[in-house]
């Protein structure tokens, strides 16, 4: 998506690969890191609940569940 304006997580809805770009500086960040949610790794939506539910990831072969909240601090850009 080149629209300029800058992609999270949590505006995935497709199964096409992202990459992580940067996670925002937040008391979350060292948590996010140690689930392996890194600058470089490849990201994909793997399913998302309704009404602005939990949202789960598939990164490094493993699915991580995380918030809309949480989802919004990961920015990406397309692979």
């Amino acid at each position: 998506m080149t629209t300029g304006i800058p992609m999270t997580a949590a505006d995935l809805r497709t199964d096409l690969s992202y990459e992580i770009v940067s996670i925002a500086n937040t008391p979350l960040l060292v948590r996010m890191m140690e689930m392996g949610i890194l600058p470089g790794k490849q990201i994909r939506l793997f399913k998302k609940a309704p009404f602005k539910g939990p949202m789960a990831f598939l990164i490094d072969g493993n699915i991580i569940a995380l918030r809309i909240e949480e989802a919004a601090l990961i920015q990406l850009k397309e692979v």
